[in-house]
Formats: structure tokens, sequence, C-alpha cells
């Protein structure tokens, strides 16, 4: 999954010397967590909310008129932003993004071709592919089947078990439990009779961790 096919392109961006006041505001009315600070086509910093919002809570609790004044006229993005952010280019996967957020505690990064800013990538951007991926909006069911240690084959049988029952595959993922270290087979899949799938399953010796049947809950 490279970055560039589910990366936001041509992102909003603000200048450095913009005033915190009117970033507060675009911040606001585009409901966004991050903005780029781009001067002259060279990305020099990212710029957060919650920075803004950091600054503004400590100024309130200094009771000082003049930090005031100071903050809602002269406060500008450079004094606030994050300088030579951490970036991710158009090759990266959403992998590597999902990797680079969990180690650095990172949940946005400008993504680079070469040295020109062409989007962002956030960790909502990221969940929004993956409820894509799951077909969340297309209310599919999900079978989940623990596979022990052994993927390949097993993993195989388990799929075309699902599907001479009568599924239709849509995507399907191996995820580790966090305590056992025992693999488990995710699948999503249209099933109207699901009960058959699971059914066959169980009739090969395979243990059933989770079944969503949301045939019935779109039905409801």
């Amino acid at each position: 999954m490279l970055i560039v096919n589910w990366m936001r392109k041509d992102p909003v961006t603000i200048n450095s010397d913009m005033p915190v006041s009117r970033a507060r505001q675009l911040f606001m009315e585009l409901k966004l967590s991050f903005l780029p600070v781009v001067d002259d086509g060279k990305l020099r910093g990212i710029l957060a909310r919650r920075d803004i919002r950091q600054a503004g809570a400590f100024v309130t609790a200094s009771e000082s008129v003049h930090e005031m004044n100071f903050f809602n006229t002269r406060l500008k993005v450079k004094d606030l932003m994050v300088r030579n952010p951490i970036t991710l280019t158009i090759n990266d996967t959403v992998e590597t993004a999902l990797e680079k957020g969990i180690k650095l505690g990172r949940g946005f990064f400008p993504v680079m071709d070469q040295d020109k800013l062409v989007g962002t990538i956030s960790d909502r951007d990221i969940f929004r592919s993956f409820y894509q991926i799951l077909g969340v909006e297309e209310r599919l069911c999900g079978v989940t089947v623990e596979i022990g240690e052994s993927v390949g084959g097993t993993g195989n049988d388990i799929v075309r078990t699902a599907c001479t029952a009568g599924a239709l595959l849509h995507s399907f993922f191996i995820l580790k439990d966090p305590d056992t270290g025992r693999k488990r087979l995710l699948l999503r899949l249209r099933a109207p009779q699901l009960a058959a799938v699971t059914e066959a399953l169980k009739q090969k010796g395979y243990k059933i961790i989770e079944v969503v049947d949301r045939t019935e809950q779109a039905a409801a």
C-alpha cells in the first residue's frame, strides 16, 4: 500500500509569518489537527492545533494583559511550529507510516516528492483506509479463525473452505495475539448463509474466535 495512493493530495499549507490567531481560525474552519508550514515552496515545519491550544491556555493562566495581547496580535506560526519535521516520501508505504508513527509517537507526516510537499498522511487517513479495506461501508461479514503458528497451507485451506461453503471473499488479514503469540486469520466476506461457512470451518477442526454477521445488522 503506497502512501501516494492514500495520502491527502495538495494539502492546505500556511506560511511561517502567519499570525497564530489566523492559523487558529483555519484549524477551526478546516477541522484539521495539523498544518504544514511552507515558505517559498519549501517545507519549513508543522503546526499542530494542540500547540496553539496549549499556548493559549498558558497565556490565559498567566492573566497577563501584555502576554494576551502578544498572543492575539504578534505571535507567529514560526514561534510555535515544529521545525525540520520528520517526513515520508511518495515511495514509502502505509506500513512504513504505521511503523514510524508508533516508534516516534507521531500521528501526522508530510509526504514529499524529492524536495516538494505533495501530500500529507495522518492516523485519520490510515484509519479511513482500513475502513475501506475492511469493507465497513459495504457491511461485510467477518469470521476470525485461530491458525496457530502455521500460516501458509492452513490459511489457504481456510479461505478455500469458506468460499466452497458459499462465501465471496473480500479480504483477509493475519494478526498475532499479543498475549499468546498465536496467529489469527481475519476474513472479510459476503455470505448469505454465514452459518454454513462457520459450520464448514468447524467441521474441518478450525477454532472460530469471532463471527460478525453484518448482513443481519444491515437488515435491522
